[in-house]
């Protein structure tokens, strides 16, 4: 099982990517698309989901507070204020 993380902000997503690959994340799949985009089906096999997942705070902290990579999650962000185009 591995995590899927939708983040849509490029340069967030490559930091998710960088995150994962140094091992300091859960492994998993960064998805770029819109979270309006995202289907219930697209998330299946996933132990853990993090939606607007910025660059991976969610995930640190469960690790931090020893919650395993294989134990279910499902955390989600409010967008970042300041770099959102959301309320634009």
């Amino acid at each position: 099982m591995s995590a899927y993380y939708n983040e849509m902000e490029p340069y967030a997503a490559q930091w998710l990517r960088n995150l994962i690959y140094k091992g300091l994340i859960a492994k998993g799949e960064v998805d770029e698309r819109s979270i309006l985009d995202v289907a219930p089906a697209d998330l299946r096999g996933f132990t853990q989901c993090h939606f607007f997942a910025g660059i991976g705070g969610w995930s640190l902290a469960a690790r931090l507070a020893g919650w395993p990579d294989e134990r279910p999650l499902w955390t989600g962000s409010a967008p970042c204020q300041p770099f959102s185009t959301a309320g634009q």
